[in-house]
């Protein structure tokens, strides 16, 4: 018997429905692929040195970047409940550990060799809850035997996770420590260890566990002798004013610099293992001075405006520490001058284009701190308490800070705020003049080239927000991938294009700075964190990072014209395996790239165009970020 034949019409329409399927099926995948992606890629930022292959990630929305110290004591035991399931834990892909089930008495408690040697024990119980840990800070003094007793566990935000976990970094390196649920006062684990380094050291929950994952930290502070013990209240105006510290007179400084350079071709270099910045020639690409104990991991520099002057006045360079420290530093002697200590978490700075006030953006407390810029001595506080988008009452850490050109005016991103506040430092009192409402979870932001428009990373809803600070008004969300992590951002005015990179995307996102339209998507090797663009360079530069894999030593070129990547540097091949942040020379005839990681930490110099190896500038201690003092021209 015949089979029957298909008809030609009939076979082309099964193909096409076959071809439907297929690609149905393939957009889906892709779609998990995406959403598995930026899951990782927010639970990575959020990871510890530990848990992310040497890359400390304190939150999923800004990166801190640290290596381990040699040859320092290690967490000698392990707990009952740590370790084990890490990026398991607040994700509630994973239930607790099982000897934690079944056992009625708390674990026992972990030990260090160095307990003979201690002057005296406390124990401190400590809650985690979504999203912070009570306390905040442990204060103890130096060679105690600490225990700390976790206790509550709770998830009130958001009951599909389950389990959070503790982690102290180096060097103490506790943890991680899995905090399963339990709402009661029984001590569920501890761990005891002798805090026998002095200064403050982060402890963090180290897994993402919801959109206020990144409040979940606190600090250690071993207090050094003579300090009081007692917890300080950074929130009154009083103890901002005695923990003011004129470490240098004005009088006692050079009156011409100790060096050859003009100040525009200085750049200051973030060591962040160290404590100190790096002073870098860029003329003739050296190390020319290492300035220590400004504060541990500097997120960012300014510059005082009248920098390119050349003059005693403007020789400066200010600076926010992780701890909440903003240093002043001569920039003829490369001496400390000042020291305003005014919180203990903190990522920005900012100084007004008049040269008269510092601005500095803290984390823990939730507050703006103003202060007299030729002393540092704290004039004001300005609470960033505020309602986000979700209707919330918040406390908002602060992401950003600028000066808006030519308004008198700083500009402050609030972090779990969502909005963007402008500050006048023309008054007296230093008003806040106006409170703009952007998406959730900001980060950091860049103006367009006339300086008008603010353009922030909303992160949690993946998009760039656009502020107008001449009208004091939102005027366009540019949808981006996943997690915009825009840094200093990039711009091409010839054609009114800029560009972010992604930390939850291998892409970089490009938009029309008169349209506000998003132009392309361009395929990159990985996610990234930095992006750059020189108006006397051909190209764009950016940097890979967060893909566990040897891509993250490779940086990359995008041809501004055609939006298309023209070439990638391996990097490992001079012996770095971690290579971010590029900057460009005064004139645009060099970029350098920090080698953070690998057998030689050190500055590689680049040719903007061919991508030529120029130089590299060796003896280092895990640089990161790089700003130059032509910075200070954009006042």
């Amino acid at each position: 018997m015949s089979q029957p034949t298909t008809s030609p019409e009939a076979e082309k329409r099964g193909q096409k429905a076959e071809r439907e399927q297929k690609a149905e099926r393939e957009q889906k995948e892709h779609r998990e692929r995406k959403a598995d992606h930026e899951d990782r890629i927010k639970r990575h930022l959020s990871a510890s040195r530990e848990i992310a292959s040497n890359l400390e990630f304190d939150d999923e929305l800004d990166f801190e970047m640290g290596l381990p110290k040699p040859d320092r004591r290690r967490f000698l035991a392990t707990s009952a409940v740590a370790a084990a399931g890490a990026f398991a834990g607040c994700s509630g892909e994973s239930e607790p550990p099982e000897a934690n089930e079944s056992s009625e008495e708390p674990a026992s408690e972990s030990t260090s060799a160095d307990e003979s040697d201690a002057a005296g024990s406390e124990t401190v119980q400590l809650e985690a809850h979504q999203y912070e840990f009570r306390p905040q800070e442990i204060r103890v003094p130096p060679n105690t035997e600490l225990t700390i007793e976790f206790t509550q566990s709770t998830f009130e935000q958001n009951e599909d996770f389950t389990v959070h976990t503790f982690y102290l970094e180096e060097p103490y390196d506790i943890g991680p420590v899995e905090l399963p649920e339990s709402t009661d006062d029984d001590v569920t684990d501890s761990v005891t260890f002798v805090a026998d380094e002095e200064g403050t050291f982060d402890f963090e929950c180290n897994v993402y566990c919801g959109d206020g994952h990144a409040q979940m930290n606190g600090q250690l502070y071993v207090v050094p002798e003579g300090e009081s013990i007692d917890q300080v209240d950074f929130t009154e105006m009083e103890t901002l004013t005695d923990r003011h510290e004129v470490i240098t007179e004005e009088s006692e400084l050079p009156a011409e610099p100790e060096h050859d350079l003009d100040l525009r071709d200085v750049m200051v270099v973030t060591e962040r293992n160290n404590a100190s910045v790096a002073m870098i020639d860029t003329v003739n690409d050296e190390l020319l001075e290492r300035v220590e104990d400004v504060g541990k991991a500097i997120h960012v520099h300014d510059f005082h405006p009248d920098l390119p002057e050349q003059t005693r006045e403007g020789a400066y360079v200010y600076t926010q520490s992780r701890q909440g420290e903003m240093y002043k530093i001569d920039l003829f002697g490369f001496e400390r001058v000042a020291v305003a200590d005014a919180g203990t978490d903190a990522r920005d700075i900012a100084v007004s284009s008049d040269g008269e006030w510092v601005i500095g953006g803290f984390y823990n407390p939730n507050h703006l701190v103003i202060c007299d810029a030729e002393t540092m001595e704290p004039v004001k506080r300005i609470p960033t308490h505020t309602v986000n988008p979700d209707g919330q009452s918040v406390g908002s850490r602060v992401c950003s800070l600028y000066d808006v050109p030519e308004e008198g005016l700083f500009l402050a991103g609030l972090k779990e705020g969502g909005e963007v506040w402008l500050i006048d430092y023309t008054r007296e009192d230093f008003p806040v003049v106006a409170t703009i409402d952007c998406g959730r979870t900001l980060h950091d932001g860049f103006f367009t080239d006339d300086g008008r428009y603010f353009m922030i990373a909303s992160q949690t809803d993946n998009q760039m927000d656009v502020i107008d600070t001449r009208e004091r008004e939102h005027v366009a969300a540019i949808p981006m991938d996943g997690v915009p992590h825009p840094g200093p951002g990039a711009l091409y005015p010839d054609e009114d294009l800029a560009f972010t990179t992604h930390a939850g995307a291998p892409s970089v996102g490009v938009w029309n700075t008169t349209t506000w339209e998003v132009e392309e998507m361009i395929d990159v090797r990985g996610p990234g964190l930095f992006i750059r663009k020189h108006e006397n360079s051909d190209y764009v530069w950016a940097d890979v990072i967060l893909t566990d894999t040897e891509d993250d030593a490779y940086v990359y070129q995008i041809d501004p014209e055609t939006l298309e990547v023209t070439q990638e540097i391996d990097c490992s091949q001079w012996g770095v395996t971690g290579s971010i942040h590029p900057e460009f020379s005064r004139g645009g005839e060099k970029v350098y790239i920090s080698g953070w990681m690998g057998d030689n930490q050190s500055i590689l110099v680049f040719d903007p165009n061919t991508g030529e190896l120029l130089d590299q500038i060796e003896g280092l201690l895990a640089p990161t970020g790089k700003f130059l003092g032509v910075r200070a021209e954009g006042h």
